[in-house]
């Protein structure tokens, strides 16, 4: 990457590449090449014991692709929410990603990415609660979650999706005290269900807003970012007669 920066910005100035790099990715890049890099910067440490010393570069404190600093980031929100969050209770983890159609809209619009993520949580939720509420929890019945939203995948495909951490189970109020009810053992059938709940949500939201479509295609008048970021968001996508052969081919 540091061999080539400067070989991308020239092809952008020259109109080799119609594509315009927003002034905070490129703040991003460029203090990526900097991160770790004593003659930018670093700070001295010397143990009052043995008198050994050490010298720590700066990092540049990123949250776009590096590495390091992603890493440092993710092990200090974990352990905050470990020690300080999330109460002793039973934990499940759920993820929900979104159809390719939707993911370029949802990568620009974060007002509308908010809404879908509130209705998947809420939904989560009320299926939590109301289980709860069937085994006997009386009174008021409520469960949390936390969500992590990732916007790449493994490959640095385009890809909005949710990482969302709930509570097991729920809580009512007894007298004074809370009293927990774990959920136990989740079928597939009820995981169908609630996604099936959350998905109709979200496309009467939709609907409802004039979003409804919101499947679109690279087309040759489309803004060079806006072709850029549907472009990120199909790559690698193959089409489905293409996945069908390739399946017929190999079964």
């Amino acid at each position: 990457m540091r061999d080539n920066v400067e070989t991308l910005y020239g092809a952008i100035d020259d109109g080799a590449i119609a594509v315009r790099i927003p002034k905070h990715a490129k703040k991003e890049l460029e203090a990526y090449l900097d991160c770790g890099l004593l003659c930018r910067g670093f700070a001295r440490f010397r143990c009052e014991r043995c008198e050994e010393s050490r010298l720590v570069a700066f990092s540049c404190k990123g949250r776009g692709f590096c590495p390091s600093c992603l890493g440092r980031r993710m092990c200090s929100t974990m352990a905050n929410l470990i020690d300080d969050v999330l109460p002793e209770v039973a934990h499940r983890p759920w993820v929900l990603t979104f159809p390719f159609p939707w993911r370029r809209r949802l990568a620009q619009d974060g007002a509308l990415f908010g809404v879908l993520t509130r209705i998947f949580v809420e939904s989560v939720e009320r299926f939590y609660e109301e289980r709860a509420a069937r085994r006997g929890a009386c009174g008021a019945v409520k469960s949390g979650a936390v969500t992590i939203v990732q916007r790449t995948c493994g490959d640095m495909r385009l890809n909005p999706h949710l990482h969302v951490v709930f509570l097991d189970g729920a809580y009512h109020e007894d007298g004074t005290e809370l009293v927990w009810n774990e959920l136990g053992h989740l079928r597939t059938r009820e995981v169908g269900q609630v996604l099936e709940h959350a998905v109709g949500r979200m496309l009467r939201s939709l609907r409802r807003h004039g979003h409804l479509e919101i499947e679109h295609d690279v087309e040759e008048d489309d803004e060079p970012e806006a072709a850029l970021c549907a472009s990120a968001a199909q790559a690698h996508r193959t089409a489905p007669c293409e996945a069908r052969r390739a399946y017929q081919g190999g079964r």
